[in-house]
């Protein structure tokens, strides 16, 4: 029997929005936007205009309302994330979110305790989870790699990235109005954001590859406006690993992995997302003594996400990653910063965490 797909609500219609979600919804297998919502009017309509027959929200309240979405992806600032799906979850919406899950892994605790009491399946938008080469390396290092021994993973984004954005994606619709102050989180404390906003990313894949952190160290050079976080970790399963996250750098942007096991090794290189191509991954199989290196074909992670979400929430496959899988990502990150801070080791609290 054929199956509906599942419909979708996008909540937020700024650059990422327009960068990331709304191209991939155009194109996702098994999933339909049927509604929009953004508080600011102009935005929205020009947004609306795009998608004929899509019903237009500027009342969040009014939006989680309708009968007709089963789903809503939130593209809202960060401080937004936790009330937003809240009030999704409450009325009866499956959610997927961007990362970070929250500002705060308090407010992330509760918001997970509320999903453990639905029958809802919320999503953190960590979409490099859904790029064919780490999926590969990922699947490669349970099942060949034998123990990890050691992790090794570098982030450096680009003072270019904006040239380079320019070059392949559209221009952004901007607004005359603004909802909130929130929306300067960028420039009101330049520090944390870069941390944040990229971090979640590095430390989300770490763990998506090698397991649980049960403690970091770290330390942070800043001139000017550039920060660099370097820091060692260690892993439940007794692995010891080492990070870099350069937010911004002169020269390209990188980002990379290499993980050595007691059978083999994985190289990981990943690129600027919007690219839409898959990380180029190098595997090593010491016991066969073989190199596996996959084709990864291009294919969009927004778009691969929102497919992996449907079916979530459509055939009860578990998502990827969850609700427990943010918290941790957002309790590393405060480890990083507080570490950095305060020059000591932080602790985490694995047992509090249930990583996919």
């Amino acid at each position: 029997m054929h199956q509906m797909p599942l419909r979708i609500g996008l909540l937020g219609c700024g650059t990422i929005a327009q960068f990331a979600h709304l191209p991939a919804l155009e194109r996702a297998v098994g999933v339909e936007m049927k509604a929009i919502c953004d508080g600011r009017e102009d935005l929205l309509n020009a947004i609306g205009a795009r998608f004929a027959g899509t019903r237009l929200y500027t009342d969040c309240g009014e939006f989680l309302q309708d009968d007709g979405i089963d789903a809503v992806l939130i593209a809202v600032p960060d401080v937004l994330h936790v009330p937003l799906a809240t009030q999704a979850l409450r009325a009866g919406k499956h959610v997927l979110v961007e990362k970070p899950l929250g500002s705060n892994s308090s407010e992330c605790e509760r918001l997970c305790e509320l999903v453990e009491t639905t029958n809802l399946t919320l999503q953190v938008g960590s979409m490099k989870r859904h790029d064919p080469g780490i999926a590969f390396a990922a699947e490669f290092i349970r099942a060949r790699l034998g123990e990890i021994l050691s992790v090794s993973a570098w982030y450096r984004d680009s003072l270019f990235r904006g040239e380079m954005q320019k070059a392949i994606l559209p221009m952004v619709i901007g607004s005359n109005s603004t909802t909130s102050s929130v929306a300067d989180a960028k420039t009101s404390d330049r520090r944390h954001y870069s941390l944040v906003t990229h971090g979640a990313h590095l430390f989300d894949t770490i763990r998506y590859l090698s397991g649980e952190v049960i403690n970091v160290s770290a330390c942070l050079a800043e001139k000017f406006d550039q920060y660099s976080w370097h820091g060692m970790f260690q892993l439940e399963s007794g692995a010891a690993g080492n990070f870099e996250l350069s937010v911004k750098v002169n020269g390209d942007f990188e980002e990379g992995y290499a993980v050595q096991g007691t059978h083999g090794s994985v190289a990981i290189r990943t690129f600027l997302p919007f690219y839409c191509r898959s990380s180029e991954v190098r595997a090593f199989d010491g016991r066969t003594q073989e190199w596996h290196v996959p084709l990864g074909a291009n294919s969009n992670p927004y778009k691969n996400q929102l497919e992996a979400f449907a079916q979530s929430v459509l055939k009860g496959k578990a998502a990827n990653p969850n609700e427990m899988d943010g918290l941790a990502a957002v309790r590393l990150l405060e480890a990083v910063e507080e570490s950095a801070a305060s020059g000591n080791r932080i602790n985490l609290m694995p047992s509090k965490i249930e990583a996919v």
